[in-house]
């Protein structure tokens, strides 16, 4: 990773610092995964002391915070302090988008990108970074868990959900989860070297050649053929536009007549009827969880009318629309 800043102490040894500024109601995985591989790659065997990393927890007002799960995480720091590490990392979770980040936080990050410190969102901490303005590319990556609400809220950016983190420039975006700990081994083997990164991935019995893999959502999480593991998540990534099939396949770099000989193979299926898999999977979840009418649903993924809508669900096997949406009088 070209650009990461380290600090040299005295005796010669390399010291990297790290801010993680944990946030109410922050995903206690992704803070944990994170940080216990900088704690295996601090110190020789498990002896835990802060030689190769330092690092600090600071929260705006200074107190305790609480997780998501209710585990409560005491402070180590100032603020003030955050400033001078080479990495600050904000960790984030449950009501991301339904609380703000305040504007100390976001200015507090647009001085530490100015230096050239390395900014890192790991979980919903990657929606600060977008609206702390300071990714220099409008990419994003995020947990396909949060994808709508992302893609609703920062229509002007693309969401990645595919990848367990990505790099934007000086800056890194994170879907949370294992990605958190893989994003740390790549630091490791970085601002160290791999064997000791390799060490850390074996102690937390974490499969080090897994780390550039794939977020495992569940759409393709039991299919290991490339192709269809692609054509599906351009399948969710372009519902509302739905390309043609012929496009699709370009897209993945074969011709229409593989992937249908490709996807009746492996699935039995033609990718349309997956694709209308898909979209029936989607438009329950926007029946169920939102007030959309129904031609509004259809329009949402791809199916362009209330009718096409309604056929859809029948030939899928599935409650018609108005049965799904129903209350019970």
């Amino acid at each position: 990773m070209e650009g990461l800043k380290s600090k040299d102490i005295s005796d010669g040894n390399k010291s990297v610092r790290f801010g993680i500024i944990p946030l109410p109601n922050f995903t206690l995985s992704a803070l944990s995964l994170f940080l216990d591989c900088l704690r295996l790659a601090a110190d020789e065997k498990d002896q835990s002391r802060q030689i190769r990393c330092r690092w600090e927890l600071a929260t705006l007002t200074g107190d305790s915070v609480r997780s998501s799960s209710g585990t409560v995480v005491e402070t180590t720091a100032g603020m003030g302090s955050i400033l001078e590490c080479d990495y600050v990392i904000v960790v984030g979770g449950l009501n991301m988008l339904k609380r703000k980040p305040p504007l100390a936080l976001l200015e507090l990050l647009r001085k530490a990108s100015k230096r050239d410190t390395v900014v890192i969102g790991l979980c919903t901490g990657s929606f600060v970074l977008v609206e702390s303005g300071i990714l220099p590319e409008k990419q994003c990556c995020v947990s396909w868990l949060h994808k709508q609400e992302f893609d609703d809220e920062y229509f002007d950016y693309r969401s990645d959900t595919t990848s367990l983190y990505r790099a934007n420039g000086n800056h890194f975006t994170c879907a949370g989860g294992i990605g958190s700990a893989y994003l740390a081994l790549e630091i490791i083997a970085s601002e160290f070297h791999e064997d000791l990164a390799r060490k850390c991935a074996s102690i937390l019995m974490i499969p080090y050649e897994r780390r550039k893999s794939e977020q495992p959502a569940p759409a393709v999480a039991e299919i290991s053929n490339k192709v269809i593991r692609q054509t599906i998540r351009l399948f969710e990534t372009t519902m509302e536009e739905s390309p043609s099939m012929s496009h699709v396949a370009r897209q993945i770099g074969i011709t229409s007549r593989q992937l249908e000989r490709i996807f009746r193979d492996e699935l039995g299926k033609s990718p349309s009827r997956i694709r209308d898999k898909l979209r029936v999977h989607k438009a329950k979840q926007l029946l169920i969880e939102t007030d959309l009418n129904f031609t509004e649903v259809a329009v949402a993924c791809g199916l362009y009318g209330s009718r096409t809508l309604n056929r859809t669900f029948e030939r899928e096997g599935e409650k018609l629309p108005r049965d799904i949406r129903a209350r019970p009088g």
